[in-house]
């Protein structure tokens, strides 16, 4: 059994402290980033379109995971571009960054508990000062703790070695990430991470969110981009910001004559 830790979690106005945390764990607690009316819009936003869309509810083989609400739901765009949010990926990503995928999910309850799939979306960017090729948000909509299911990581040093998946948890022990809905965390997609599953009658809901480097290739291929994102804003940043497709975009959008592929 791999030890239990806690990392504290630093002051949320103080984005010293929290650009240390991230160096010193690859990860960084964010309490109450979305306010609880952004979280009851949000459930809303969601039981709407499970009734609504059922069909967009399975992504990658999982049920009850949309990667492209953002389509119709323009309420998410607030977890994409908090202001807390961007002010810390700015001093993270040494230069400019984008928008690259958004996935919402709704995990029911187990009726025993399942281990942890451990692993690292994408690897480290060794070019890069911290290592941080695709930074990623995970939210929470409801309330997580010992009693639910629960986003777990194993902290390392964003400058250590990689170490195989057993010497990592046995180096860095694991970190259950629990909060209030409207807390997030922020860590390098990189890191040893997985959903822990625990026996419970509770629902997890859960925001996703991935950023990048305009010009590194896209970490994935589900999320289409918003048209009123890219093209049609008015503000130059934001259309530069939602404007790196990935190859569905691309496949998608130039089908439909909205985008010259």
């Amino acid at each position: 059994m791999h030890r239990r830790i806690q990392v504290k979690t630093p002051d949320p106005q103080d984005l010293d402290a929290q650009e240390q945390c991230f160096r010193d764990h690859s990860c960084v607690v964010i309490p109450d980033l979305l306010s609880p009316d952004l979280v009851r819009e949000m459930n809303e936003a969601m039981d709407r379109d499970i009734q609504a869309n059922p069909f967009m509810w399975w992504t990658t083989g999982s049920r009850n995971y949309n990667c492209n609400l953002l389509l119709n739901e323009p309420v998410f765009e607030h977890a994409i571009r908090p202001p807390r949010l961007l002010a810390l990926l700015e001093r993270l990503m040494d230069g400019p960054f984008c928008f690259e995928e958004l996935a919402v999910r709704h995990r029911t309850g187990e009726t025993t508990a399942v281990p942890t799939d451990w692993h690292r979306d994408r690897n480290y960017w060794d070019e890069h000062p911290l290592r941080l090729d695709y930074p990623q948000i995970i939210y929470y909509l409801t309330d997580v703790d010992e009693t639910t299911h629960c986003f777990s990581i194993s902290p390392e040093p964003a400058a250590g070695p990689t170490l195989p998946p057993q010497e990592h948890l046995e180096r860095g022990g694991i970190l259950d990430f629990h909060g209030t809905a409207g807390s997030g965390i922020l860590f390098n997609a990189a890191t040893l991470h997985g959903v822990t599953l625990r026996e419970t009658n509770k629902v997890r809901r859960t925001i996703q969110v991935y950023f990048g480097h305009p010009d590194r290739a896209p970490v994935s291929d589900v999320t289409l981009m918003p048209p009123r994102l890219w093209r049609d804003h008015h503000d130059p940043e934001i259309r530069r910001f939602y404007g790196k497709f990935n190859r569905y975009s691309r496949v998608v959008l130039g089908g439909l004559g909205i985008l010259d592929t």
